[in-house]
Order: C-alpha cells, then sequence, then structure tokens
C-alpha cells in the first residue's frame, strides 16, 4: 500500500497540510461519499479539538465545530440524495476495495433498533455514519426528518469530539504524549477498516499475479 495513501489515515497530516478546509472536506467526504469510509472520523475529531488547544489550529474552538457540523450536515445530505437516487441497487452492489454490501446491511440493522436516531448515535461510529443517510434516502425516510436529525447528529458529534480533545489538550500530560493518544485512536476507530482493505488489496495483487 502506497505509503502517501496511508497518510490519508493520519489525523494531524490532514489537518497540518490542510488546515481547517481539508478538514472540512474529509468529513464532508466520511459523511456524504461511500469512499469517505476510510477516514480517521472519530480520531480527526479529537485531534483537531487537541491542536486547537495546543494553537496549532488557530481558530477559536467554537469555529472548528461549527465548521466541522456544517460539512458533517452538507455531507448528510449529499448521501441522502445518492441513496434516494440508488434506491434498493444499493443492497446489490457488487463488492470492492471500499464497500461491501454487509455494511449496508449491518446500517439496516442499526436503523431496525434505534430508527431515527441512526443519525445521531451513528455518527459516533465508523461504517454507520457514512451508510446512514445513505440507507435514510434509500427507505425514503420523510426529508423533514432527516433534516431535523442529521442537523442535531452533526453538531452532536463535533460537539462531544472536539470539546473532549480541546480540554484534554490543556493538561500538560496530554500536550507531552499527544502524539501517542492520536496514534491510538486511529488505531481502536480505523485500525479494522485498514485491515479489511489491505487484506483486500492484497488478495487482489495475488489474484492478478
Amino acid at each position: 500500500m502506497p505509503e502517501g495513501f496511508t497518510q490519508l489515515f493520519n489525523p494531524k497530516t490532514i489537518i497540518y497540510t490542510g488546515g481547517i478546509g481539508l478538514l472540512m472536506l474529509v468529513v464532508f467526504a466520511e459523511t456524504g461519499l461511500l469512499v469517505g469510509i476510510i477516514f480517521p472520523g472519530d480520531s480527526l475529531l479529537f485531534t483537531a479539538g487537541l491542536l486547537t488547544a495546543v494553537d496549532v489550529v488557530r481558530l477559536p474552538y467554537g469555529v472548528v465545530i461549527a465548521g466541522i457540523a456544517i460539512s458533517a450536515f452538507a455531507g448528510d445530505q449529499s448521501g441522502y440524495w445518492i441513496g434516494w437516487r440508488a434506491g434498493q441497487a444499493l443492497f446489490h452492489r457488487p463488492k470492492s476495495l471500499f464497500f461491501r454490501p454487509e455494511y449496508v446491511h449491518m446500517t439496516k440493522a442499526f436503523y431496525n433498533k434505534y430508527g431515527s436516531w441512526i443519525l445521531i448515535l451513528g455518527k459516533f461510529l465508523p461504517i454507520i455514519r457514512t451508510f446512514a443517510p445513505l440507507l435514510a434516502g434509500v427507505i425514503h425516510m420523510p426529508y423533514l426528518r432527516f433534516l431535523l436529525v442529521s442537523a442535531t447528529g452533526s453538531f452532536a458529534w463535533p460537539a462531544v469530539l472536539v470539546t473532549l480533545g480541546y480540554f484534554l489538550g490543556g493538561m500538560p500530560l496530554v500536550q507531552k504524549y499527544y502524539e501517542w493518544i492520536i496514534l491510538g485512536m486511529v488505531t481502536i476507530t480505523t485500525g479494522p477498516i485498514l485491515w479489511r482493505i489491505l487484506f483486500s488489496y492484497r488478495k487482489k495483487v495475488s489474484t492478478q499475479s
């Protein structure tokens, strides 16, 4: 796997390279496009708060939260309309490097259990936050209800994680070891996805050779 590709999973690299603009673009992709499943959403938001606290991101942390919330909300709208147009074909889409049919079925099972809350609770869960807006479009969730729960989830997600990173980032111990903390969060939140993508990549290469 190319080194440049793996850097997509490094929240620190994303923020240092592109600042708040790239951060917002990544959040949009993760909530609104299927390819967004590869990005480290939770650790990225936590890191944004932490780097705001140590003055790497030179913006008030409230502005950072607002920017992420707007991007997540816009991503939800994109996902909803993609799902609306794709319909049931999404359940039968062939498996690829970034897409597996079980992701959709897992999201559907989560929806059957929690209903519209999926768009709030799912924001804190990898895979679910990418596929929940798509599923809402597939099942034609009433758009006004979708807007309400999408707006709530899109604000709650950064409000919790950016704030957590911001206030923990003010602690001397966290400032000393923040790179290890970021690494730990990336491993926990994106490790399983990264391993699956790497496994699929190697399997595809071995099949072609």
